[in-house]
């Protein structure tokens, strides 16, 4: 009897229990991967920028108003790179004036408005980018603002 004792016992040791042992280490790999709170990355189409000219009506008065919108892409305040994670997208603009050497950060579905240009041809960029300031596609505005 205790021979046959011997043999399962040993049959365990070399065999059934690292068996064991190793799915449970698989099985504790597997939930280290899968952060909880943050959604599974998913194949999404690519987000895309659509902006309209600037409003001619307030154009007309000096006020720039350009309205866009965003597909595959939802535009909030939210940064850095948990946030890439985010399902579906997330992410901001970033606007720049006359090719100045900087830019503001847009995070509102508000149109785009710009006040205190003089007279003359101007140009704006919008730049579509992602919780890490990326950048993942553009639009370019140009126009002019009238004499008053």
């Amino acid at each position: 009897m205790k021979l046959k004792y011997s043999i399962l016992f040993g049959l365990f040791s070399a065999v059934i229990l690292p068996l064991a042992t190793g799915l449970a280490q698989q099985a504790t790999a597997e939930e280290k991967r899968e952060l909880p709170g943050i959604a599974k990355p998913i194949n999404q189409p690519p987000a895309r920028l659509v902006a309209e000219p600037p409003l001619a009506e307030q154009l007309a008065r000096g006020l720039v108003v350009i309205e866009f919108r965003t597909e595959n892409l939802r535009v909030v305040p939210v940064y850095g790179p948990a946030a890439l994670s985010v399902v579906p997208r997330v992410g901001h603009l970033h606007i720049t004036v006359d090719d100045a050497a900087w830019h503001w950060v847009h995070a509102s579905t508000e149109p785009v408005i710009v006040q205190g240009l003089p007279p003359g041809k101007h140009r704006v960029l919008l730049e579509l980018a992602d919780p890490t300031h990326k950048v993942i596609d553009s639009h370019v505005s140009n126009f002019e603002i009238p004499q008053h």
